[in-house]
């Protein structure tokens, strides 16, 4: 049987990397940002009543309107779940 928070993280990370601004997922200053899984920590993801995501941009558009688009994808995964995204860097 599958665990539903691994499926959920798995695809969280997926769709955030799949974007064309997206460089990598990134644990933030701390590397926090992560969710253990049975065999793995997803770096990048965490999951909580908020979801956190954190990123690594490339710098080819306006921040906001990456971080807008980011926030709607994940939110449709979570069922409008809250999602708090952390650029570490950008490139």
């Amino acid at each position: 049987m599958t665990d539903p928070q691994a499926v959920l993280a798995r695809q969280i990370a997926a769709v955030v990397t799949a974007h064309p601004c997206v460089a990598r997922l990134d644990g933030g200053p701390l590397n926090a940002i992560a969710t253990y899984l049975p065999d793995e920590r997803l770096v990048g993801v965490f999951l909580a009543e908020r979801i956190e995501v954190g990123v690594v941009l490339r710098l080819v558009r306006p921040l906001p309107g990456v971080l807008s688009e980011l926030r709607a994808e994940v939110s449709m995964l979570t069922g409008g779940v809250p999602v708090d995204i952390t650029v570490a860097d950008v490139e």
